[in-house]
C-alpha cells in the first residue's frame, strides 16, 4: 500500500504518495504529487497508484504469458493438445478433490479417469465425485461455458447429484462454517443477492480488468459468500479456471501440497476485508506456474 510522504520547504508542506515495491530483484519506487493538502479521495488515489504498479509489473507478465500461450496453442498438433488437456483434467481433479477431503491418491485418480479402473477400497462417494468432476472439466475445456448463476448451479448438480442429492444444484438455505477458518459466511437470506451482485460485477469487469486478476477476485469473493451447502471450493476453482480459459489464458491448478498458503491467503483477505493478500498470493502462484512463457531479459 502506498504511503504519504510529506516534505517541508520553508513554511509549506508538500505531500507525495509513494509506492515502494520489489520487482526483478530490485527495490523500485513510484510516486505521485498530492498537493499542499491531503485530498479527500486519498484512498482512491492509493488504489490508482498501486494499479499503475501492477500494470507495469504483474499485468505485463500476464499479457506476455497470454501471448506466448496462444501462439503455442495455434501451432500445437491436436493430438498433443488433447493429451495436455487430459493431463490437466487428471491433475486438477485430483488436487481440487483432495483439498476437500477425497481419499483417492493421484495414481488412483489417474487410473479412474484415464482407464476407468476404480480403486476397490475407497468410498464410492469419492469415486463418483472424481468421475463426475473429471467429466465436467473435460467437457468445459472443449466447450467453455460462461460463469453465471445458471451454469454455477448446473456444474454443482453435475458433480454432486449422486452423492449429495439434497443440496446438489441448490443455493444453501442454512448456516455453514468453513473448517479451520475464522471467516463466517453470510446468513442464508443474503446468499442469493450477494452471489447475483458478485456475478454482475464479474460481467461489468470482463473487458476492463486483467483476466488473471478477475479470476482471483471472483474466486476470493465466491469463497467468502460460500453459496452452496458443500462443494464451494471445487465450484469456485472451476469458475476461476473458466474465467481464465474463456479469456485464452493458461489454467491454474491449486495443488493439494500447497494448500496451506492458499488457505492462509483466503483467510487474511477475508478477515482484513482487503483483497490484496489473496491477489498477491494468486499473482505469484500464477506467474510461478507459467514462468516458462515469459521471455528472459537480454
Amino acid at each position: 500500500m502506498a504511503v504519504v510522504r510529506t516534505v517541508i520547504r520553508g513554511k509549506r508542506k508538500y505531500h507525495y504518495l509513494v509506492q515502494t515495491y520489489r520487482w526483478g530483484g530490485h527495490v523500485r519506487r513510484k510516486e505521485r504529487y498530492l498537493g499542499l493538502a491531503l485530498p479527500a479521495d486519498l484512498n482512491r488515489q492509493r488504489e490508482a497508484l498501486e494499479r499503475e504498479v501492477w500494470s507495469e509489473t504483474w499485468f505485463r507478465n500476464f499479457q506476455e504469458i497470454h501471448g506466448a500461450y496462444q501462439a503455442r496453442q495455434r501451432t500445437l498438433p491436436r493430438t498433443a493438445l488433447l493429451k495436455e488437456q487430459s493431463e490437466f483434467v487428471i491433475e486438477f481433479t485430483y488436487d481440487t478433490n483432495r483439498i476437500e477431503g477425497s481419499t483417492l491418491t493421484f495414481d488412483e485418480t489417474s487410473d479412474l479417469l484415464s482407464r476407468g479402473v476404480s480403486p476397490g477400497s475407497k468410498p464410492m462417494a469419492d469415486i463418483r465425485e472424481t468421475q463426475l468432476h473429471g467429466a465436467l472439466v473435460d467437457r468445459l475445456l472443449v466447450a467453455p461455458e460462461p460463469v453465471d448463476l445458471a451454469h454455477l448451479l448446473r456444474w454443482h448438480k453435475a458433480i454432486f447429484s449422486e452423492t449429495k442429492p439434497d443440496i446438489a444444484g441448490r443455493l444453501r438455505d442454512f448456516e455453514v462454517r468453513i473448517g479451520r477458518s475464522r471467516h463466517i459466511p453470510p446468513p442464508p437470506l443474503e446468499v442469493r443477492p450477494m452471489l447475483v451482485e458478485l456475478l454482475r460485477r464479474l460481467n461489468r469487469s470482463t473487458d476492463s480488468v486483467n483476466p488473471v486478476e478477475l479470476a482471483a477476485r471472483f474466486h476470493l469473493d465466491f469463497e467468502s459468500v460460500h453459496p452452496f451447502g458443500d462443494g464451494n471450493g471445487r465450484i469456485g476453482r472451476l469458475a476461476m479456471n473458466m474465467i481464465l480459459h474463456r479469456a485464452g489464458y493458461p489454467l491454474l491448478n491449486i495443488r493439494y501440497g500447497k494448500r496451506r498458503a492458499y488457505y492462509h491467503a483466503l483467510e487474511r483477505s477475508n478477515l482484513k476485508g482487503d483483497r490484496r493478500p489473496f491477489l498477491m498470493w494468486f499473482f505469484r502462484r500464477y506467474r510461478s506456474d507459467n514462468q516458462f512463457w515469459i521471455r528472459k531479459p537480454s
